[in-house]
């Protein structure tokens, strides 16, 4: 099948190929290592060496293991069973008072008064207890809280019978070594062992936060790039297959499935972008060239990150492209594209969560940052603050995922590097764009606009009636672009150029004549026409000398559209025998009319800045009806049916144009003369 490469479709499809094959071979190179067949055991024919950083993770996991052993189980001590054991005392000893104010021997009230202490004591032990006299019972109940008070103080820890065992003997030392009576010592050490219960507890939870705690500390044993992982002639051990697993070293006869999902991978991202294109940037889709533009950068993109990476992919200018992406094409097509490509970068440094982060946040400052650009000092500005944030967010997750502040402080160091190469490589990459794609770029209107730039001095000197009526249409016309969603530096620059034309014949232009004889008087409509409409051929011409971009040269050839000199239109029909006989179409303007949003406020403002100047006394209601007479004209005439604005997008043109013309002719006040 012959492919014809004259056809848009067929160039399309080729530049998609073209850019996923080169795509894929540097994630494939960045991916893909070679592998070796080796088991454990194996003898290395060849020395291995690691090729990139890779943690040993068996010797880490063994340290770990270690600092973990080393933390000493963690318990808590239950103040309230204390409490809860001397209340038990006192409570034995009130039912046995009790029991003795009862005066009975009854043996069901002994085996009551066995429930009721809840306390383990036999039969014969409480029979003892029973057969105390009161002031017995005091003494023994006094020594036993005593006593009872100090030993409970221990750490007995649960399922510990040392610990219960060291309490109980305390209990018997302590109450031998009373002045109690034997059988009141008896009955207390009976009493006092049986109360002994453990009171410092296992805590699971703490425990492991101290695990964890050691496991985190442990920095880990890091096997460095070019360090030799396995000796030719040496076994290879367990360790080893970890280690080459991990680097992804081992034959595992997987290199074709991995070929395949990058290259599938490739397919749908730049399949994504293209249709975000087609969907939301029709006109985008259909510049061949531009095309290749979005093609070009998102190589750019991957290229960077696969070749940096080599040193450190901290070092990879994230922000450079995004920022090309914003000051070529626009912020939303900025940050929809670089989306994706954060994707591809991601898997050009084997998909490292920092560099992604960071991807991602050089992706969305460098689209936004850029959004309104003043000058072209604000790119390296622009690159020192994201620069600055992506160290914090280096630092911040550098310190979540290591301890080892060094490398940290390292990796924030390279983050802040590649933020200000981004600039650098913005600023040298932007030329070689803007002349390759014929792109006028933020930064070009911007140094064109400059008042001390050749044509506009020219303007000024020759024609500053022109220069002055210029300015104010630049600045109706600034304003009403930002409302409509249109470029203002774009609109702003065209109304400085859209005259230039007059500095040829200024004295032709009323605005130039200031009170002197007007030339027009001298001769006929027709030749005052050709002089008049002359201007934007004219302008065009010097535009081409000054080499200024081709939107500039549109908006001067557009700006008019096909509009009718209607003055001397006319003019003509009323000095002419046969009026009928004047064609309108010697009257106008050659056209074509606007094709842009910018050009058609530029068209409407030029008309409005010129109408309510010739008002001799403006007031609110004049301007406000002049300028909707004119937008209405311009509507009905057909001169906005080229451009993408809606009857929305003229009603919020109209109330700008109002409130910016207030501000011009607002009434002064008529400041008194001396006498």
């Amino acid at each position: 099948m012959i492919i014809n490469m004259k056809s848009n479709k067929s160039k399309k499809i080729l530049t998609f190929i073209l850019t996923v094959i080169f795509i894929s071979i540097l994630l494939i190179t960045s991916l893909v290592t070679q592998k070796y067949d080796l088991k454990e055991g194996d003898i290395a024919r060849v020395d291995i060496k690691a090729p990139k950083e890779v943690t040993d993770t068996l010797k880490t996991k063994e340290k770990q293991v270690q600092q973990e052993e080393a933390v000493p189980l963690q318990y808590n001590k239950n103040v309230e069973i204390k409490k809860e054991t001397l209340q038990e005392i006192d409570t034995l000893f009130f039912q046995i008072n009790k029991y003795l104010d009862s005066g009975s021997n009854d043996a069901n009230k002994i085996e009551q008064l066995k429930v009721d202490t809840k306390i383990n004591l036999s039969e014969e032990e409480l029979k003892a207890l029973t057969k105390l006299d009161k002031s017995q019972l005091k003494v023994l109940q006094d020594n036993l809280i005593r006593i009872m008070n100090k030993v409970l103080d221990l750490d007995i820890r649960e399922e510990n019978e040392e610990d219960i065992k060291k309490a109980q003997d305390a209990v018997a030392v302590k109450i031998n070594s009373s002045k109690l009576s034997r059988n009141l010592r008896d009955l207390g050490i009976r009493i006092g062992t049986i109360m002994i219960k453990p009171n410092f507890f296992y805590d699971d939870s703490k425990t492991n936060e101290l695990k964890a705690e050691a496991r985190k500390s442990v920095q880990p044993i890091v096997i460095k790039k070019g360090q030799t992982i396995v000796k030719e002639g040496e076994p290879v051990t367990e360790r080893d297959i970890i280690i080459l697993k991990d680097l992804g070293l081992l034959d595992n006869d997987n290199n074709i499935n991995i070929y395949i999902t990058i290259v599938a991978l490739v397919v749908f991202i730049i399949f994504l972008q293209w249709f975000y294109i087609y969907r939301y940037y029709k006109k985008l889709f259909d510049d061949y060239k531009k095309l290749i533009l979005l093609s070009m950068l998102t190589c750019i993109s991957v290229l960077l990150a696969r070749t940096l990476a080599i040193i450190s992919p901290f070092l990879i200018p994230l922000a450079c492209v995004p920022m090309l992406f914003t000051l070529l094409i626009n912020y939303k097509v900025s940050m929809t594209y670089n989306v994706f490509n954060c994707i591809l970068i991601s898997a050009a440094v084997q998909f490292n969560i920092e560099i992604t982060l960071l991807a991602i946040l050089n992706g969305i400052l460098g689209a936004m940052a850029l959004k309104k650009l003043q000058q072209r000092n604000d790119i390296l500005y622009v690159s020192i603050f994201i620069g600055a944030m992506s160290v914090v967010l280096t630092l911040t997750v550098g310190f979540l995922l290591s301890n080892n502040v060094l490398e940290v402080l390292k990796k924030s160091g390279f983050s802040f590097i590649g933020s200000v190469t981004s600039a650098i490589l913005t600023v040298g990459f932007l030329p070689f764009f803007e002349s390759t794609f014929d792109i006028v770029t933020t930064i070009k209107l911007l140094e064109i606009s400059n008042p001390n730039h050749p044509v506009q001095k020219r303007l000024l000197l020759e024609a500053p009636g022109t220069y002055h009526h210029s300015v104010l249409v630049a600045n109706l016309a600034e304003v009403a672009a930002e409302q409509v969603g249109g470029n203002p530096v774009l609109a702003r620059v065209s109304a400085y150029y859209h005259d230039i034309g007059k500095i040829k014949r200024p004295m032709f232009f009323k605005e130039n004549q200031l009170g002197s004889e007007n030339p027009h008087d001298k001769i006929n409509p027709n030749l005052s026409t050709l002089i008049i409409t002359s201007h934007v051929k004219d302008g065009v011409e010097i535009a081409k000398e000054y080499k200024l971009p081709q939107v500039i040269k549109d908006a001067i050839e557009q700006h008019h559209g096909t509009s009718l000199v209607k003055y001397f239109y006319i003019t003509a029909k009323n000095n002419s025998e046969k009026p009928e006989e004047v064609k309108e179409e010697d009257f106008r303007y050659q056209g074509p009319i606007p094709e842009s949003k910018e050009v058609a406020i530029l068209m409407l403002a030029d008309s409005v800045e010129a109408a309510v100047r010739s008002i001799s006394e403006p007031t609110k209601g004049k301007i406000e009806e002049m300028v909707n007479n004119i937008i209405k004209a311009r509507l009905n005439e057909g001169q906005l049916d080229n451009c993408d604005l809606t009857l929305k997008d003229l009603e919020k043109i109209r109330k700008s144009f109002l409130k910016t013309l207030s501000g011009i002719y607002h009434q002064r006040i008529e400041y008194p003369t001396e006498k």
